[in-house]
């Protein structure tokens, strides 16, 4: 048995010391404990203790309510008692062993009349199972709601019509738990072995109900993100082809926004799905979405996501501490080559000139598209950007569109500093692409 608690023994202990006692240098005592050297005698009637932390012995006087003429030896608390080279009197070790084997066992046997009356104190664990179950509060892992909630929707999916309202509201329900569920990555890779795609993501986008296609989008979008494991999963089931086919087909606005938001999730920085997806074809099918009659916010998520995944380029190949594979396998993606080939830096500044009057109406909107066009400038478009009138003709007139804003906000100090800001955003850029002699004003 480990003793955890500082032990304390009191014997009748003379020390006396051996043939390499050094009697010349005695042990002087105070009421502070002090080390004592090796080999160095010490008087009777001392508090003697070994301070495991260090290993080595101390001593000092007794207090006055236990001054005897008897000494004490103990060990700091919180270690093992151990022997540093003491010898205490052999009678009092067996003192010692008897009274250690006369400590309770572990187990201990309870007569039939004591047992009945634990047993009236406290339910059994079976007991405490069905008062849960009949209180609905049956306990239930993560994996075990998730095969249900999966059982549910095909039970749903199979005999009810989504567009009725208890059952629309039941499925929004069920999304939402799973939305919870499966941002976790454990989580998300359970569902997929539960065949969690194949039983509910395929389905619902291949339904006709909207609500269900944009359910399936973000439930894709949710599992793949920041989701390694779950990424391979759904690429390895087509996953990317079937969202670019999905996303070329829908011209509504809150599906168009959930796609991107799935596809995004898939393809960044996981460099293999870029190689793939983003050939020629698969870019041609989200540079339509730029054309489509659709919400403006939606198509500057195109924008907001070429730009992210130029970044994550940018960082695998020259962080400070790069990750040699991934460095590796990003630059086998020629992502850089692949979006000059398709003339994107040419779309994006048409894109930027014909929903200028949009922009105009959205600050924050405008922020996003110029801090994501900014950010991919210098190694990507810089060269496109900076010979074309219309894209420095666009950026002045967002910012002279702000004072106009600054100026109905003269009393929104928080609302002019943000203004501000994006002023100074757009005044960076303009000078990045045509220089400092070339900011102001020629409109």
């Amino acid at each position: 048995m480990q003793l955890k608690a500082a032990i304390f023994i009191l014997v009748g202990l003379t020390t006396a010391s051996n043939g390499n006692v050094n009697n010349s240098s005695r042990f002087v005592a105070t009421r502070e404990w002090q080390e004592i050297a090796e080999g160095q005698s010490i008087p009777e009637g001392l508090h003697v203790r070994i301070n495991l932390s260090t290993g080595k012995k101390e001593a000092k006087l007794l207090e006055k309510d236990t001054n005897n003429t008897q000494s004490s030896l103990s060990t700091v608390a919180g270690a093992d008692l151990l022997d540093h080279g003491t010898q205490l009197p052999t009678s009092n070790i067996d003192k010692l062993k008897e009274a250690l084997q006369n400590i309770p066992a572990d187990k201990f046997e309870l007569d039939e009349k004591e047992l009945k009356k634990v047993k009236a104190n406290y339910k059994t664990y079976d007991q405490i199972k069905q008062y849960l179950k009949e209180a609905n509060l049956d306990v239930k892992s993560d994996g075990d709601i998730l095969k249900k909630l999966i059982k549910r929707f095909e039970e749903l999916h199979k005999s009810k019509d989504p567009t009725e309202t208890k059952v629309r509201e039941e499925l929004d329900n069920l999304f939402e738990d799973l939305q919870y569920l499966v941002h976790q990555i454990d989580n998300a890779v359970e569902f997929i072995n539960y065949k969690g795609i194949e039983k509910i993501i395929w389905p619902c986008l291949n339904q006709t109900e909207s609500s269900l296609r944009i359910h399936g989008f973000k439930l894709f979008g949710t599992i793949a993100q920041n989701n390694p494991k779950a990424k391979i999963a759904l690429f390895e089931r087509n996953g990317g082809a079937i969202l670019l086919t999905k996303i070329s087909q829908t011209t509504k606005s809150d599906e168009l926004s959930a796609g991107l938001y799935a596809f995004g999730s898939l393809v960044r920085k996981f460099p293999h799905a870029l190689t793939e997806l983003l050939t020629p074809q698969g870019y041609s099918l989200l540079f339509d979405v730029l054309g489509k009659n659709v919400g403006l916010r939606v198509k500057v998520k195109i924008v907001r996501l070429i730009s992210d995944l130029v970044q994550d380029y940018e960082h695998a190949l020259s962080s400070k501490e790069p990750d040699p594979i991934m460095k590796e396998r990003y630059q086998s993606t020629n992502l850089k080559e692949s979006l000059l080939k398709v003339d994107y830096c040419r779309r994006a500044a048409e894109f930027f000139h014909q929903n200028k009057a949009g922009l105009l109406q959205d600050e924050s909107m405008s922020e996003e598209v110029i801090s994501a066009l900014r950010s991919i400038s210098p190694n990507l478009c810089h060269e496109v950007w900076s010979g074309c009138a219309l894209f420095r003709h666009t950026l002045l007139v967002l910012r002279n569109n702000l004072d106009t804003r600054l100026d109905e906000r003269s009393g929104d100090s928080g609302g002019a500093v943000y203004l501000r800001e994006i002023q100074h955003t757009i005044d960076q850029f303009v000078e990045e692409l045509y220089g400092r002699e070339r900011r102001k004003d020629e409109l």
